[in-house]
């Protein structure tokens, strides 16, 4: 039985070149994020990732507070990076002990910009992996995606909300995922991780 009070958070962080617009507030708003679901009860880990043309790991299954740096960089393999994420997280969560696996698995995929260089993976492969991850080891999904670019969460079936791609607009697209984590995360029993369709900032 795996443990009900303890939640493993994946993000997966577009840091191509557009993200330099509001590179500040997007780094920011993780970074509180962050601060704000250690500090909450419940055992925690954290993998973040990041993507521009190439994917690199930040952290993996970390399980006490850190800081993030945001360089923005390069073209959006979105694909590729939500792809080998999927992998790999799924490899981390089934080498632990089923006893000490997470009771709730969020993934996360955070992006201002448009699929244009990935390589290895299609919109079909990606989208099955997430059904496979949701449909038979119940994780939740998000997809937090910058004006237009929202409808590629919604292309790969899972539930998307579209965030005003501002300096407001990012502030509040992770006020609003930190606020919602924290329900998640408390919940007597675990359930679906629920965020508003639209996300704008004022």
């Amino acid at each position: 039985m795996t443990q009900p009070d303890y939640t493993h958070l994946t993000l997966v962080v577009d840091r191509s070149g557009s993200m330099s617009t509001d590179r500040d507030e997007a780094q920011a708003g993780i970074n509180s994020l962050l601060a704000e679901q250690f500090s909450l009860d419940g055992k925690l880990t954290v993998t973040l990732s990041q993507f521009d043309s190439e994917f690199d790991t930040i952290e993996r299954m970390r399980d006490t507070p850190f800081t993030y740096e945001l360089e923005p960089r390069g073209m959006t393999a979105l694909l590729d990076a939500v792809g080998m994420e999927v992998v790999r997280t799924g490899e981390d969560l089934a080498a632990l002990a089923e006893s000490e696996r997470p009771g709730r698995v969020l993934l996360v995929v955070v992006t201002d910009g448009h699929e244009n260089s990935s390589h290895e993976y299609t919109l079909e492969r990606v989208r099955e992996l997430l059904r496979v991850q949701r449909e038979d080891f119940a994780w939740e999904v998000q997809f937090l995606g910058a004006d237009d670019a929202a409808w590629q969460g919604r292309e790969l079936g899972v539930r998307t909300t579209r965030f005003a791609n501002s300096k407001a607009g990012k502030k509040a697209v992770f006020e609003s995922m930190s606020a919602s984590l924290k329900v998640y995360r408390e919940a007597p029993v675990a359930g679906a991780f629920e965020m508003p369709e639209e996300v704008t900032g004022s």
